[in-house]
């Protein structure tokens, strides 16, 4: 009897070690579409900003657990909201996960979607005044996603706001101050981070080579990554 006392004993003591060691960990979880796959200027895949983030998360020894099981091409902010609604669960390594209980664990929650939603719009070549409708759609898109995603998650939650990947001119700038300081506002709204990447990737015409493509070089996406981490760097 003593004997399997002490066994209990011992594996409680070892379980609360590990949990208290694990409360200083980070658990990242990182959703979005291309520009979260690290889709480069040639449609390769490349490191995109989350393995950036990854890898510095892994480097000040802060990362218990990363996933971007919920990241892929073409990804809309509908899609996700569906997901998140369902409880998508996607199977990994012969693991079942549940975005729900990802999303209620994570320590790090980071948002970079829309962007090919955006480009389809861009395409249009027209003024603000005409692809608002279309802008205000995402919006609200984005609204229902923030709320849906802050409801289960009480933690650090970070959105990745957009970048020209055309040829900025007068026009093009209104129509991404007007996105941007919406997506700004929504951010303030529920209380998470905002991280504006626009003059970032702007300052520097290299992070986007293919003219036909709108993806970033792996420059590029540590840019972002850069980006990012100034805004977690205090908080860690």
């Amino acid at each position: 009897m003593k004997k399997i006392l002490v066994v209990v004993l011992i594996f409680v003591l070892v379980y609360i070690i590990y949990k208290a060691n694990d409360n200083e960990l980070i658990d990242y979880m990182s959703l979005g579409d291309s520009i979260n796959e690290g889709i480069n200027s040639y449609g390769n895949h490349s490191y995109g900003y989350n393995d950036y983030l990854k890898s510095y998360l892994e480097n000040n020894d802060l990362l218990h657990k990363y996933n971007s099981y919920y990241s892929k091409n073409n990804y809309t902010i509908l899609e996700l909201i569906d997901d998140i609604k369902d409880d998508k669960s996607v199977l990994y390594d012969d693991k079942t996960y549940n975005i729900k209980k990802e999303l209620r664990e994570a320590d790090l929650v980071t948002i970079a979607i829309g962007m090919d939603e955006l480009v389809e719009i861009l395409n249009m070549k027209a003024d603000l005044d005409i692809i608002k409708p279309k802008l205000d759609t995402m919006i609200s898109n984005m609204d229902t996603l923030l709320k849906n995603i802050t409801s289960l998650s009480k933690t650090k939650i970070i959105l990745i706001g957009y970048y020209n990947p055309y040829q900025d001119t007068k026009e093009s700038s209104r129509i991404f101050a007007y996105l941007n300081d919406k997506y700004k506002s929504l951010a303030d709204k529920y209380k998470i981070t905002y991280v504006d990447i626009y003059d970032a990737i702007k300052q520097d015409k290299t992070y986007l080579p293919n003219e036909k493509d709108y993806h970033l070089t792996s420059r590029g996406y540590l840019k972002i990554a850069n980006e990012v981490i100034k805004k977690i760097e205090n908080t860690l």
